[in-house]
């Protein structure tokens, strides 16, 4: 004969369990607000062999373009800005990451009306730098 399974359970487990269901139900989403980015300059060398016929295009907030000079030096004046929140559940499991306007693509290359590169501040911060601290840009000589 066949006896039925039974469970053991003492206090210290519904109590547990009791606990865990009671967290869950009354735990929501939380939402956090990234820090605030101050406004900054970030500097530039644009490495072609005419380094004139190129213009960066910032575009965080409105548009702004940066004439290249002949010695292919630029200064980019950044805004200040702030990440979207992220989400989190029961604020520690990620639901929702907010967007940072550091890592999206805001600068343009652009030579003769064409965009002919995109990159991100990020992109633009792990270019290697020269000894005057001007991120350097290298391109293609466009035809």
């Amino acid at each position: 004969m066949i006896k039925p399974f039974k469970m053991k359970h003492d206090g210290r487990d519904m109590a547990g369990a009791l606990v865990l269901v009671s967290m869950l139900m009354s735990a929501g989403c939380a939402y956090r607000l990234p820090v605030f980015r101050p406004p900054f300059q970030q500097q530039i060398k644009v490495v072609a062999r005419n380094p004139e016929n190129y213009v960066l295009r910032l575009g965080i907030i409105e548009p702004h373009d940066y004439h290249v000079p002949g010695d292919g030096r630029v200064t980019l004046d950044i805004p200040s800005y702030r990440a979207a929140c992220s989400g989190y559940l029961i604020d520690k499991i990620l639901v929702r990451p907010g967007a940072d306007p550091f890592s999206k693509k805001r600068i343009d290359v652009v030579v003769g009306g064409k965009i002919t590169r995109q990159l991100s501040l990020k992109d633009i911060s792990r270019l290697p730098t020269d000894s005057e601290g001007y991120h350097l840009l290298r391109v293609r000589t466009v035809q």
